[in-house]
């Protein structure tokens, strides 16, 4: 009699498969992690956007508030003017930008109409510097910065156009 051979089973192909599952499954959570982390940055750099462009708002209706009395002079007070207030409590710096240029125009009862047209400009930003633009810190990650302006016509001594 000769001796039986264990039967042996060709076998190996499962492994192979499994691994592989596992290696794309493994790729696709890395995947979708990155896109996560992607998605958490721009939402973040989203919500900086609102928020500077808010502080540049209420930047521009201060600005409007201290020129209530419609004098060229008002607009020079408030040139180049940072608002330190702003900073403390949003995180954003504002800085006021304003040009008045006066133009006559006919008489009124009480001699020549001078109106002055308002450039009123306010800048907001989350930078390292005292000022903004900030040019130092536009490098940095994370750092936003908005600005919005208005333009407007003021009778000399008050009043609309």
């Amino acid at each position: 009699m000769t001796p039986v051979k264990p039967v042996r089973r060709k076998g190996g192909f499962a492994y192979i498969a499994a691994i592989v599952f596992l290696v794309v499954l493994a790729g696709m959570a890395l995947a979708l992690l990155r896109l996560q982390t992607t998605q958490q940055g721009t939402i973040d750099s989203s919500v900086l956007g609102m928020r500077a462009g808010q502080a540049a708002r209420g930047g521009l209706e201060w600005g409007l508030y201290q020129l209530r009395g419609g004098s060229r002079e008002d607009c020079t007070a408030i040139d180049k003017k940072n608002l330190a207030d702003f900073a403390a409590d949003t995180g954003f710096k504002v800085t006021l930008r304003c040009s008045a240029q006066p133009y006559g125009e006919g008489q009124g009862e009480n001699g020549p109409l001078t109106k002055n047209i308002f450039a009123l400009e306010a800048t907001a930003c989350n930078g390292a510097g005292s000022t903004c633009p900030d040019a130092g810190s536009v490098a940095r990650t994370g750092y936003v910065e908005r600005k919005r302006s208005v333009s407007f016509c003021m009778l000399q001594g008050a009043g609309p156009c």
